[in-house]
């Protein structure tokens, strides 16, 4: 089983808590930059994976975080605990770490792999459909789906329905005037 850092963060935290009771000097439960710099001084072992940019962490890893946070609530220092942990067995961490079985897991509504991904279904076939374009005034062209040409009398007849459209456009600035000057 894999997760993700919030999610180890959020299992260490429950099997933590409410026994962790430190001094004020350390956190009592892990959050997400502290387990990047426990790992980061060798405190936890690098993630075992990763899905794209996201890093997946292990029950080793939430062993190494609780074992962590057990021997700083007794007083130890992170001198002290990375002597102890360095290269320890599962077996001797799971004996600090002291973790119910199976590991605690956070209220499903907490965990990010009860959110629909995106990426899940599969995309939508596009439907390519011709459209025509009428050029009303620079940079303004009206786009009208289905491929029918337009006859010369539509095209007059839009062009006297768009102007007072193009008046309201010039008024905002949002097309060039007459003489082609933005104001």
């Amino acid at each position: 089983m894999e997760w993700t850092i919030g999610e180890l963060a959020e299992r260490a935290s429950a099997a933590l808590s409410p026994t962790a009771q430190l001094n004020g000097r350390v956190r009592d439960v892990p959050n997400e930059r502290l387990i990047r710099w426990y790992a980061t001084i060798g405190l936890l072992d690098p993630p075992t994976s990763r899905r794209g940019r996201v890093a997946l962490y292990g029950r080793r890893h939430l062993l190494q975080l609780v074992a962590v946070k057990r021997r700083q609530a007794e007083g130890l220092t992170i001198a002290e605990i990375q002597a102890e942990l360095a290269g320890a067995s599962d077996q001797a961490l799971e004996t600090i770490a002291d973790l119910p079985s199976p590991p605690p897991a956070p209220p499903a509504a907490k965990s990010e792999s009860t959110r629909p991904r995106f990426w899940a279904k599969p995309p939508r076939t596009p439907h390519p459909t011709q459209v025509n374009g009428v050029r009303l005034a620079p940079g303004v062209t009206l786009m009208l789906d289905g491929g029918r040409p337009l006859s010369p009398a539509a095209l007059a007849d839009i062009g006297t329905a768009a102007e007072a459209l193009l008046a309201v456009l010039r008024e905002h600035d949002l097309v060039p005037d007459h003489e082609g000057n933005q104001s």
